[in-house]
């Protein structure tokens, strides 16, 4: 093979990924000019990657479709899931997974039926889809399920927890070694997500521009959670943001946002939005221009069946369920009494300030 290592061990990571989306099955389904595309989905590599193929994978299968399989194009982050109709014919839906930004372009340029996005659309998006709809109602974004940047370091980092302002200092470059943090005297290496990328977008807003900052130029950047995550586990002075579906076994720090008390991304903590860094996952369809298909990947999404989808791939499904609080030091006396006696519930309603909205 003539390749280089990096590039080599890249397109190893990435397949390996879809290899644990669906099973491989003996005789492989081949595309060819008869096949049916039934749905196309572009945009957030954090959807994309694993819950959207098993999203579309759980609803083939509900519908009749058998032997479901990821099918890699000649593009990175790009493949095609193709069943077997119950009429023996052979389907195909085409996913793309290159950051949120790249589904709204999409949708404006009429390449996809739906836009996986990690953040909120924005302001922007909206008013250049403004000729598909208000993509802002109810009737065209859906949330499909919570997440979490997970703050990423190598297993051997002693450092547990930080602030957000000490947050933002490091991927500025203003705190560029360990012993600033109290942490083992050495650099800091930092690794980002790509400008495409939703994850990146929310970490901007939620973490940069609220301290007046901006990513440092030394930062390494990736298309892919995953390939992130493997090189901090790789890099003793790493550290970086991803999702927390794909930081499953890496050592993650617990934020403190201003003078609270410091809280690890969980289930709990994300499913609350306590956690300063939850976030919400989106799917967008235009409302007047949606295929059966299209309408009914979003039912689907809201289902039992698919909230399990969405906790049996990494990230918190929505469902209200009755917490016990535990550690209540330094809650307010009124707070840590009513907190003994009570449980708590995994939402939270948030009104617009001064308003009932």
């Amino acid at each position: 093979m003539n390749c280089s290592a990096p590039v080599f061990r890249r397109a190893f990571l990435r397949r390996a990924v879809l290899a644990t989306l669906l099973p491989l099955l003996p005789s492989p389904l081949l595309a060819s000019e008869s096949t049916t595309i039934l749905l196309r989905l572009q945009g957030s590599n954090t959807i994309n990657a694993r819950l959207g193929p098993r999203l579309v994978a759980a609803l083939l299968a509900e519908r009749g479709y058998r032997d479901p399989q990821v099918v890699p194009t000649a593009v990175m982050d790009e493949w095609q899931l193709m069943a077997r109709a119950p009429q023996g014919n052979t389907v195909a839906v085409q996913i793309a997974a290159h950051g949120s930004s790249t589904g709204f372009t999409a949708l404006a340029a009429g390449a996809t039926d739906l836009a996986a996005a990690s953040r909120p659309i924005t302001d922007s998006e909206v008013s250049a889809l403004a000729n598909l709809g208000d993509l802002r109602s109810k009737e065209a974004e859906y949330v499909i399920g919570l997440d979490g940047l997970a703050i990423i370091v190598h297993p051997g980092n002693p450092l547990r927890e930080l602030d957000l302002q000490q947050l933002a200092q490091v991927f500025s470059g203003d705190v560029g070694d360990w012993q600033q943090l109290g942490g083992t005297p050495g650099p800091i290496r930092i690794y980002a997500r790509d400008d495409r990328s939703g994850t990146y977008d929310t970490f901007r807003e939620l973490v940069l521009n609220p301290a007046g900052k901006r990513l440092s130029a030394a930062a390494r950047r990736f298309e892919s959670n995953e390939e992130l995550t493997q090189r901090v586990a790789d890099d003793p002075a790493g550290i970086g943001f991803t999702s927390l579906a794909a930081a499953a076994g890496s050592p993650k720090l617990a934020l403190r946002d201003g003078e609270g008390r410091a809280i690890a991304p969980s289930e709990a903590s994300i499913a609350t939005e306590d956690y300063p860094l939850a976030r919400r996952l989106f799917l967008y369809a235009p409302p007047a221009q949606r295929s059966d298909w299209t309408r009914s990947l979003l039912e689907f999404s809201q289902t039992p069946a698919g909230q399990a989808v969405v906790q049996q791939s990494g990230f918190v499904a929505q469902r209200i369920e009755p917490l016990t609080i535990g550690d209540t030091r330094g809650m307010p006396p009124a707070y840590s009494e009513l907190a003994r006696r009570a449980q708590r519930l995994t939402v939270n309603f948030r009104f617009t300030a001064g308003s009932a909205r």
